[in-house]
Formats: structure tokens, C-alpha cells, sequence
């Protein structure tokens, strides 16, 4: 039981520097730093316009959809963090409630899930407004992604 908790907090930890990772590398891809609000060249919006060829309808659609992507996850990400805070506060208390550590595992497990599902939505309501054509280039992209984000190995 104990490898298994300590499983989930280093996996936990693991996704937070991750998630972390993806904004640092790409400054207004999660649509509040920079000016263009997730339009840097080569990430998040802005690439998906460049690469896609989006006509001027389907842009304003799909940053439509980001912006109100972005308020549903940032929501879901600041209860991932307060759980993970949580959990990381009982996990170095001298005394550690085992039943608390598992609970708050299971509930960060869910939270991902919730995300993970968020993201899923988000893409099906993108893909509903490209061409077939362009669905195509979608995938391409997609295939071709390192782990997180396109522009964190450009920013290397």
C-alpha cells in the first residue's frame, strides 16, 4: 500500500512540473500571458491556424472554443492543485493518515480523469468545424507531437 501511495504522489508531482513545463515553454498558449493570448507562432491557437489553414470563420470559432476550454480546465486544474497541496501536506506530516492519503489519491486520479475528458470534448468540438482535410492535418500534427506540446521542442 505504501509503493502504491508513493507511486501516485510522484506521478502526481510528475504531472504538475509537466503541466508547468508546457506553460513556461510556451508563454500565452493557455491564453493569459503575452499579448496574443495563445497566439504565439508555433503554439496552442496560432499553430493550429497556420498549420490548418483556417479561413477566418473557423478561427474565430475555434478561439471560441479555446477561450471557454480554457475557464473549464483552468477551474478543474486549481481543485488538482488543492488536492496535490493537500496530499502533500499529509504525506509529510510525522504521523500520516493512510486513509487520508489514499482518498486524496483516488480523488487526483479522478481530477485527471476530469481533464482528460475536457480535453477529449475539446478536440471533438475543434475537429466538428475543420474540413475533412484538414481533420487529416490534425491527426498529422497530433502523431507528431513530444509528449505535451509541439512548441516546448522549438523553445530548445
Amino acid at each position: 500500500m505504501m509503493k502504491k501511495t508513493m507511486m501516485v504522489i510522484t506521478a502526481s508531482l510528475l504531472f504538475g512540473f509537466a503541466g508547468a513545463t508546457a506553460v513556461t515553454a510556451c508563454p500565452g498558449a493557455m491564453g493569459g500571458g503575452g499579448q496574443g493570448g495563445g497566439r504565439v507562432h508555433g503554439c496552442g491557437a496560432g499553430m493550429m491556424e497556420e498549420r490548418l489553414g483556417l479561413n477566418d470563420k473557423q478561427s474565430e470559432q475555434v478561439e471560441e472554443l479555446r477561450a471557454n476550454q480554457y475557464k473549464k480546465v483552468s477551474a478543474e486544474r486549481r481543485k488538482l492543485a488543492a488536492l496535490e497541496r493537500e496530499l502533500q501536506a499529509e504525506s509529510v506530516k510525522a504521523k500520516q493518515d493512510k486513509k487520508k492519503i489514499d482518498q486524496l489519491s483516488e480523488k487526483i486520479g479522478k481530477q485527471h480523469a476530469a481533464l482528460a475528458r475536457l480535453q477529449s470534448n475539446h478536440m471533438a468540438e475543434v475537429s466538428a468545424i475543420l474540413t475533412p482535410a484538414q481533420r487529416d492535418s490534425m491527426r498529422t500534427i497530433m502523431d507528431g507531437r513530444p509528449g505535451l506540446n509541439n512548441c516546448i521542442m522549438k523553445q530548445r
